[in-house]
């Protein structure tokens, strides 16, 4: 949602930054789950609910926030929408160019045909990078950095 609800020159900033708390939120747990804080058998159940409180505040939040201008116009085809959601997100001004881009992104999609996997897997040329995708999660398993 973040990549998406981001301005075209803020998206790999939006992108990254949300990598960036999704690490420090696995940080955070593995430092909380250290037998010194809340790892012992009395406070595990403290721990474990622990992960309710941002899902709380995640449930209780996000109805109040638009839907993605990309999705709205891309999916939906509602160009209205799409404005009033990038006035939402962005305040008020000049957003047409973000909406043109968005218009050319969804003409570009429509020319792109959508890979199943197993086609996607037959396709030779994504043969060496599906290899790569797949060696590269299954070996940051074996790693250690999650002990880092």
């Amino acid at each position: 949602y973040v990549g998406e609800i981001c301005p075209r020159k803020l998206r790999g900033f939006g992108n990254s930054t949300s990598a960036f708390f999704w690490t420090l939120g696995k940080a955070i747990g593995q430092i909380s789950g250290q037998r010194e804080l809340l790892g012992s058998w009395s406070l595990w159940p403290m721990l474990m609910a622990s992960c309710g409180l941002p899902a709380l505040v995640q449930l209780v939040t996000l109805p109040f926030f638009p839907e993605s201008p990309p999705y709205l116009l891309m999916h939906k085809g509602d160009q209205e929408g799409c404005k009033k959601a990038i006035r939402q997100l962005w305040g008020e001004g000049h957003h047409q160019a973000e909406i043109d881009d968005i218009m050319k992104e969804k003409a570009t999609m429509k020319n792109t045909k959508i890979l199943s996997v197993l086609e996607l897997m037959r396709e030779p040329a994504f043969r060496w990078q599906l290899y790569m995708i797949v060696i590269l999660t299954a070996t940051i398993q074996l790693c250690g950095i999650n002990a880092v």
